[in-house]
């Protein structure tokens, strides 16, 4: 029988040409059978994952091209974006993806847009790249520039309805002179997760905790893997000590020469009795020797933030500078209000200590203390006054961590912060408090090109509603003469009142544009 066949095929002989137009012929009719599929798929509730993902594989085929619209209008309002500088000639920024929660239709939105900001020129540039091969939408996902290229591993895509989640595990490349996205063999690599951290160290992309929720349970990790960038394989990298940091999400990683800091994150752990739920707020700093993957613990040293989570950090030069982030705090009864942060600190990588990144407003040391004894009488502490003894005995008493210490036992707050900060040690001048600055929030998106530390975006809490912010600022770290309002928020000052309590933000203190959180 098969002889026979054989034998059929070399007496009708090949037609030129034939076997082209057959594998072209099946090939349309493959592609035909999988728009079918994907439209039926699409036509799912607009809270199914599988129907959102279908949708956009069809709208992703109608782009042919690529399509780069210069001077458009400045992204939309979002969290959880990747904010990459390019560090080229340009030192532009390339923002990806990320999620807007619209509180009014109770539905979360996600993107897979991409915009380029140049701040030489101060404009947005949207990309659109051709369909059929560039990443779903997502968020919480990492980014690194290496060479003329993006890369980006990981995120998650969360359904409308908040209800279903799905975590990636795939790794793209952009090419960042042609725009066109490439899927890059992961095999063997890490599972799906969000809220890891990525970072680059000379030809490996380096990938750090996270998490991954399924639906049925959360699992944290603090796994570490390496990527090859020229050999494109992923390794698992064993830990080469005992002591390591805990699984979590939502840390800050910044490489220093060899090493790598990790600083901060929380995880969630659940009481398999009752399925009750207790977040651990992560404040310890270690160091991996990117030589000999040794972890080591870093010793709190100097004026360390206080625990707080969903904060920014950028590298510079030799420090890492921290802004932002969010604290929940227990009120009456069994109430929390959360404290939204918008002090800066940096990081000293050769020291490794913290400071408070203090800024010097644009007048003269006159000016200052007659700024600074303004302050001190509007504020209601005046010289001599029970919380001016109080902090005078704090500076006297106590240097470095310990203010923390004595700063929780005298139970002062707000503006004597910047007293314990010591004007004379730390260079604090009271003028900069009435400069402007941006309003405390979480999750800031931050990113340093040459000098200048640039911060899109984050959300704050206002009477239990998201509020998602969308104003650019900058900042000159080398002069640190306060910051600059590129782009104010389009919510307006509203958006940011609370009506039902009389405080413009929650926590112990209305913490608007201009005011400090500590």
């Amino acid at each position: 029988m098969g002889s026979g066949r054989d034998k059929r095929k070399k007496q009708k002989g090949k037609q030129p040409g034939l076997g082209a137009s057959k594998t072209e012929k099946k090939t349309a009719n493959n592609a035909t059978k999988e728009l079918r599929r994907a439209e039926k798929t699409a036509a799912g509730g607009e809270d199914d994952l599988d129907a959102l993902l279908a949708q956009f594989q069809l709208s992703d085929k109608l782009q042919k091209e690529v399509q780069v619209l210069s001077e458009a209008p400045a992204p939309s309002p979002r969290v959880f974006a990747s904010f990459t500088p390019i560090p080229t000639q340009k030192d532009d920024i390339l923002l990806f993806g990320g999620e807007y929660y619209d509180s009014k239709a109770d539905k979360m939105r996600c993107y897979n847009d991409i915009f380029i900001y140049s701040p030489r020129k101060d404009r947005w540039t949207q990309v659109i790249s051709p369909g059929g091969g560039r990443p779903a939408p997502r968020s919480s996902h990492q980014a690194a520039v290496h060479r003329g290229f993006l890369y980006m591993f990981g995120g998650e895509l969360m359904s409308p309805n908040q209800q279903s989640f799905k975590h990636y595990q795939d790794l793209w490349r952009m090419d960042l002179e042609r725009h066109t996205w490439e899927l890059l063999p992961g095999k063997g690599g890490p599972q799906g997760r969000s809220g890891h951290r990525m970072a680059l160290h000379k030809n490996k992309l380096l990938t750090f905790g996270g998490f991954n929720d399924s639906g049925k349970a959360c699992q944290y990790f603090n796994d570490l893997w390496e990527y090859d960038i020229e050999e494109l394989r992923w390794r698992s990298v064993p830990p080469g000590s005992a002591a390591r940091p805990s699984p979590r999400g939502g840390s800050q990683v910044a490489v220093a020469g060899d090493t790598l800091f990790l600083y901060g994150g929380h995880s969630v752990e659940v009481d398999p009795a009752d399925k009750s739920e207790t977040e651990t707020v992560h404040d310890d700093m270690w160091a991996l020797d990117l030589l000999t993957y040794q972890w080591e613990r870093v010793r709190r040293a100097g004026m360390a933030p206080s625990p707080r989570t969903s904060f920014g950090l950028a590298t510079h030069r030799q420090r890492a500078v921290l802004f932002g982030g969010i604290t929940d705090r227990a009120g009456a009864g069994d109430k929390l209000f959360s404290e939204m942060h918008n002090e800066l600190y940096q990081f000293s990588f050769a020291s490794r200590r913290w400071f408070p990144l203090a800024l010097r407003a644009r007048r003269g040391l006159q000016q200052a203390d007659k700024a600074a004894d303004k302050f001190l009488e509007r504020g209601g502490f005046e010289r001599g006054s029970a919380l001016h003894r109080a902090a005078v005995r704090i500076q006297a008493n106590y240097r470095g961590y310990a203010v923390r210490k004595a700063y929780t036992t005298y139970k002062l707050g707000g503006p004597v912060s910047e007293l314990l900060y010591s004007p004379a040690t730390y260079g604090i001048d009271f003028a900069a408090r009435d400069a402007p600055r941006p309003r405390a929030r979480a999750n800031p998106m931050l990113a340093v090109c040459g000098n200048t530390l640039w911060l899109l975006g984050g959300v704050v809490e206002v009477a239990h509603t998201d509020v998602t912010l969308d104003d650019l600022w900058c900042l000159d770290l080398a002069k640190l003469d306060g910051w600059r309002c590129v782009r104010a928020n389009t919510a307006g000052e509203d958006a940011f009142r609370d009506d039902s309590s009389g405080w413009e933000e929650e926590g112990p203190e209305g913490q608007g544009e201009g005011s400090d959180s500590d």
